[in-house]
């Protein structure tokens, strides 16, 4: 009996053997289907910001081409609010498939250390696609304003002749952030107006109902250029070539260098051959003259997945310490 069952069991095993080897042929072989047949229906990119703003913008450039390319619905959705985190949070507890994607900027990862909770893992619940561009950060005030650069700012300012209030695309947000950081060698009293959205803040300036505000240069590049609005100053480390008359704060006495990016993220688990496939055809896209054109005021650029992996978890560990000298806490 003792034999009987020994040998039963040796079947068993040997047959559960084959079957889990049988399952670990085909399982390349499904991924590699699953990257075949994708797309077949249509694809969200969530945009956490409103339209109108540069993230929009670069969105549905991306949308746009990858439409034309694979012939399926690319279609983007705008979710703004919490510091990017109610779009973020979509697509972070979406189907990991490739249908839903994220154009993340610098606020996801500033948010860790600023929120007392997080509905994500930054870096466990979301698979990097590739770096989309990088933009400059500019405080731009109404052409009334009586400040025309930082320095004007700084002297009225601190003889209490002049509004210092101040709008950014969020709390957390690398135009926030920069602000912060202007407040902190300046020794001025500013005081964030939080909005939903750098497009939001930039209407109110221009309106005069908001003192001034900090964008990246692609949301304000056309009001500039049509005077509706003037630069005071600039967060590139030398004078950008498409504005070129603006100064930047470094050559006004400040070390503030900063730099909003872009970035297409896939919730985490979408198999790695559909990310394949997404970076390859973005890589075409960011290389575009044509796009470059339409986007001229921001730096259109591209990676690997593993590149923007690692530049999240670098930004992290750079801010994290900054955000909190700087006591900023979520609203």
């Amino acid at each position: 009996m003792r034999n009987y069952i020994l040998r039963n069991l040796r079947r068993s095993l040997l047959g559960l053997s084959a079957v889990g080897l049988l399952a670990l042929a085909i399982q390349p072989v499904a991924a590699q289907s699953a990257a075949d047949k994708y797309p077949d229906k249509p694809i969200k990119i969530i945009v956490p910001y409103p339209p109108g703003g540069s993230t929009d913008t670069l969105g549905r450039a991306i949308a746009q081409k990858l439409q034309e390319k694979w012939g399926q619905p690319v279609l983007v959705e705008n979710k703004p609010g919490a510091s990017t985190l109610i779009g973020s949070t979509l697509v972070a507890k979406s189907p990991p498939d490739g249908y839903t994607l994220l154009v993340g900027v610098s606020s996801h990862t500033t948010n860790p250390a600023m929120q007392a909770s997080m509905p994500f893992d930054t870096l466990k619940d979301f698979t990097a696609v590739s770096l989309l561009a990088q933009a400059p950060v500019l405080a731009v005030a109404n052409p009334n304003y009586p400040a025309s650069n930082i320095k004007e700012l700084i002297a009225l300012g601190k003889a209490n002749k002049i509004k210092l209030d101040y709008g950014s695309a969020g709390a957390g947000s690398m135009t926030h952030l920069t602000a912060e950081l202007i407040k902190k060698q300046t020794g001025l009293d500013m005081t964030h107006i939080l909005y939903k959205g750098g497009t939001p803040a930039m209407l109110d300036v221009m309106s005069g109902h908001l003192a001034m505000t900090f964008a990246t240069l692609g949301q304000v590049q056309p009001q500039l250029k049509a005077g509706k609005l003037k630069a005071l100053g600039i967060s590139s480390d030398k004078r950008y070539a498409s504005m070129p008359d603006i100064p930047t704060f470094k050559e006004q006495g400040l070390d503030v260098v900063t730099t909003e990016w872009f970035g297409l993220l896939a919730p985490a688990g979408t198999p790695p051959a559909v990310i394949a496939k997404l970076n390859a055809e973005v890589k075409q896209i960011m290389a575009n003259p044509e796009l470059g054109d339409r986007l001229a005021s921001i730096e259109l650029v591209s990676s690997t997945s593993e590149f923007l992996n690692d530049f999240i978890k670098a930004e992290l560990t750079r801010w994290s310490p900054v955000i909190q000298e700087l006591k900023i806490k979520m609203n």
